[in-house]
């Protein structure tokens, strides 16, 4: 998924918010020309559960991008913007699978 999102952000042409404050994510953008807003988001990740790692992903992401979305209400960075915004958020999980053996 993560390049099918580098594809489409080849054509766009707006305001890009990275809600994240990983140094790859930001590298990585910046290394293909975009400029872009930083935004973190204030959420206690520890209390979102999943049992499959790539729903757990997800939920994290929405979350962050949920909790961006309301500060962004309170400030004027939105304000005056003629043209479309794109929020990114994503997540990391690392695990291994363990192996029961009765």
């Amino acid at each position: 998924m993560g390049l099918l999102c580098i594809f489409l952000l080849i054509d766009f042409d707006g305001q890009i918010i990275l809600g994240s404050s990983s140094m790859a994510r930001q590298r990585i953008l910046a290394e293909m020309g975009y400029e872009f807003t930083i935004m973190t988001a204030d959420i206690d990740e520890k209390s979102i559960r999943k049992e499959k790692p790539e729903d757990l992903v997800t939920a994290l992401a929405e979350a962050k991008a949920i909790a961006i979305m309301a500060r962004l209400q309170h400030t004027d960075i939105l304000e005056n913007v003629a043209c479309p915004t794109l929020l990114i958020t994503a997540d990391t999980v690392f695990f291994e699978p363990i192996l029961i053996r009765y």
